[in-house]
């Protein structure tokens, strides 16, 4: 008989406490690190330990180190919620970037050229999801996904998905004249999701946001052309007044009826 979410330890009100800021021992060590370290400009977005001043070595040492899946949060961080399996209920935004053509574009290079501009591809990404404190949830074959939790973004968290979207369509050479160096297409939704530590028991984990909303938000970059973003009415809601965007409307595998989303391009500067 299948363990009850109950039972099984999925639904873990330790996620919700820390994903909402409300764990008492995360309010209390955020209080402790601004006090270790008075001086530091940058901080972990989760604990708050500092990324400098003068206090940075001694943060490192006790394993606040950065993670590498966004440098922004710490190595501790991550490894308690390792251990803890399950997670919580939450509303993310989800931007998902993928390479168009990428099956022709292999076929034309060497396998070391094209690794090469996906590594490009990926190092960009990367950069830009950092800067807009998303978590690199994956980078597999063609395809880059970020997500945005609130607890950790901020209350814009769908703006800054958005703007992250913008941002890499332009690193992509998108708004250049002489057109892309990587032609991609970008989706971004927003929704409630899964969000938490899934894997074995005493063996290998996934950080990861799972549910019918992640599933969209793939549907979505699915159906963006080269250098367009596709956003849920979700998302759009919150940026309308702020981009350009026509609405269009999209028919989605695994939906009856046709799905309202809107689409926007970047212009040359």
């Amino acid at each position: 008989m299948a363990d009850s979410p109950e039972q099984s330890g999925d639904c873990n009100p330790l996620w919700r406490a820390i994903l909402s800021g409300e764990h008492p021992e995360l309010r209390r060590g955020r209080k402790l690190f601004r006090l270790m370290s008075p001086t530091a400009r940058e901080r972990r977005r989760l604990c708050y330990a500092g990324f400098d001043g003068f206090s940075a070595p001694v943060m490192r040492a006790i394993g606040r180190g950065q993670w590498l899946r966004n440098p922004h949060f710490c190595e501790k961080c991550e490894s308690v919620l390792a251990q803890e399996r399950g997670g919580a209920e939450i509303e993310i935004a989800m931007l998902y970037a993928d390479v168009r053509g990428s099956t022709q574009l292999a076929a034309g290079m060497r396998p070391t050229e094209f690794a090469a501009l996906m590594q490009r591809f990926f190092q960009a990404a990367i950069k830009i999801f950092t800067w807009s404190d998303a978590i690199v949830d994956k980078m597999v074959g063609d395809e880059v996904i970020g997500i945005y939790a609130p607890c950790l973004t901020g209350p814009d968290y769908r703006k800054r998905a958005v703007a992250a979207g913008l941002k890499l369509l332009r690193a992509t050479g998108h708004a250049d004249p002489e057109g892309p160096w990587l032609s991609i297409g970008v989706g971004v939704h927003s929704g409630d999701t899964f969000m938490g530590s899934v894997g074995v028991k005493g063996g290998n984990y996934q950080f990861a946001a799972l549910g019918p909303a992640m599933n969209f938000g793939a549907r979505l970059v699915g159906a963006a052309k080269g250098g367009e973003m596709i956003m849920s009415e979700a998302v759009w809601q919150d940026v309308s007044g702020e981009i350009l965007g026509e609405p269009r409307s999209l028919e989605l595998k695994g939906h009856a009826e046709r799905v309202q989303a809107f689409v926007t391009r970047v212009t040359p500067d």
